[in-house]
């Protein structure tokens, strides 16, 4: 009988569950689809540090063509941030949302155009998720997902041995019209079957997804040594599995799994999963290291569909690593990756394939050499055009502007220029 609990990481229990309504209709995978409306503001991050306290700075043009030029030198709004500000705005980009990760607090902004943003609400959300350093996920232009772990080593009451890490979920649904909290959950995260069998442990849920009336969360482990508990290992990652939620109760959590592949799906700050017109969700694993490959995998009516094989390592024919990807529509989606045959993904070895997920096919784009793409947040698609915002390390660089409908390597085209420095990086459009 194990009954004993030592606390790794504090958290804060709240009484309660506030419900609230929320139709599911909303969440079909048509967000994804490419916004076509040609006076959309587009808002440009930009991070200077890539340490953790890097400031994030923001400004908003609705040209992005060749004859804008953009630079953060003396411009740009800086975004209340302890850390870098994770960020996203609504489809029209005229309302942008910040998490002050390390601070507790959420922010919506009016974006005004340029360096004008309009803080119009503030929320405090560290008591309500017992954590100043949750992570957060839109889930469409009304609601957004809040979401963080606490940990708790399970030690036998008579003989004192580590038994096993439990995790404890916490997840909090935002309604982004006035910042407020509706439902509030929190649950031990169920033991699979292979974490049962190798000690290993969730220490980080992100990147939700809704496709029907079920919530998909990707799931980062850790592995301990029994004899020394204190000191965490990495995880055997031996399958692939998935945290499945009802929605929007988030009640009744299980656990998805697959052994096709091995890795995280929980990314890191890019969006890893996406519901398609047909509500199949598509995720990317995040690989430990380059002995395994890079899988984009496929759910189907709350199973994994195992006859779905995309391998992106073998399909561009080098070892890969991603953070993330993004989808946009009829199966089209373009990942970032770093090429782990020369590096990791903290070094300068980044490239963009464009992937068909329908047609089984990836091509490596010619980007520019000499990227680094780790922190990189977000990118948006509108008018059938996809854009990036591209800058070798300490170079000059462009927002590039993808031609979504060609699978040419060279379907990419220098749009508005940007300005980079030392140190510092552009972390997304949006």
């Amino acid at each position: 009988m194990f009954k004993s609990t030592r606390n790794i990481f504090s958290k804060t229990l709240i009484a309660g569950v506030l419900l609230a309504s929320f139709s599911c209709d909303e969440e079909s995978g048509s967000d994804n689809k490419p916004d076509d409306s040609s006076d959309r503001l587009f808002t440009i991050a930009f991070a200077d540090g890539s340490g953790s306290p890097s400031a994030t700075y923001v400004q908003s043009h609705s040209d992005l063509s060749a004859e804008t030029n953009i630079t953060f030198k003396g411009f740009g709004f800086e975004v209340p941030s302890t850390r870098t500000a994770r960020l996203f705005t609504s489809s029209d980009g005229n309302t942008m949302y910040s998490l002050d990760y390390g601070g507790g607090s959420i922010y919506k902004f009016e974006n005004n155009g340029g360096q004008d943003y309009l803080q119009v609400d503030k929320t405090n959300i560290e008591f309500a998720m017992g954590t100043a350093y949750p992570r957060w996920t839109r889930l469409n232009d009304d609601n957004a997902m809040l979401h963080s772990i606490a940990t708790e080593q399970v030690f036998d009451e008579t003989s004192g041995d580590y038994v096993y890490t439990k995790a404890i979920a916490r997840l909090l649904l935002v309604d982004l019209e006035d910042l407020g909290m509706s439902t509030n959950v929190e649950f031990e995260i169920p033991r699979s079957v292979a974490d049962e069998a190798t000690g290993d442990f969730v220490f980080r849920i992100d990147a939700p997804v809704v496709s029907g009336d079920k919530i998909y969360y990707g799931m980062g482990k850790r592995g301990v040594d029994p004899a020394n508990p204190d000191e965490t290992a990495d995880a055997a990652y031996n399958t692939v599995e998935t945290l499945v939620l009802d929605f929007p109760s988030l009640e009744n959590p299980t656990i998805l799994s697959t052994d096709m592949a091995g890795g995280a799906t929980n990314g890191y700050r890019t969006t890893v999963a996406y519901s398609d017109e047909k509500d199949d969700v598509y995720q990317i694993i995040t690989v430990p290291d380059n002995t395994k490959d890079t899988y984009i995998l496929k759910i189907t009516n709350g199973t994994y569909d195992e006859s779905f094989d995309f391998n992106l390592s073998e399909k561009l024919g080098v070892n890969t690593i991603s953070n993330g990807w993004f989808y946009v529509g009829d199966g089209i989606g373009y990942v970032p990756y770093a090429n782990s045959d020369l590096g990791g993904t903290s070094d300068a070895v980044w490239s963009v394939a464009r992937v068909d997920l329908y047609n089984g096919s990836a091509v490596k784009l010619n980007t520019p050499e000499n990227l680094w793409l780790q922190q990189y947040q977000n990118s948006v698609a509108v008018d059938d055009k996809f854009y990036m915002a591209l800058a070798p390390l300490a170079e000059e660089g462009f927002i590039y502007e993808f031609d979504i409908s060609s699978e040419s390597a060279d379907a990419l085209t220098p749009a508005a220029a940007i300005v980079s420095a030392a140190d510092s990086y552009y972390i997304g459009i949006y």
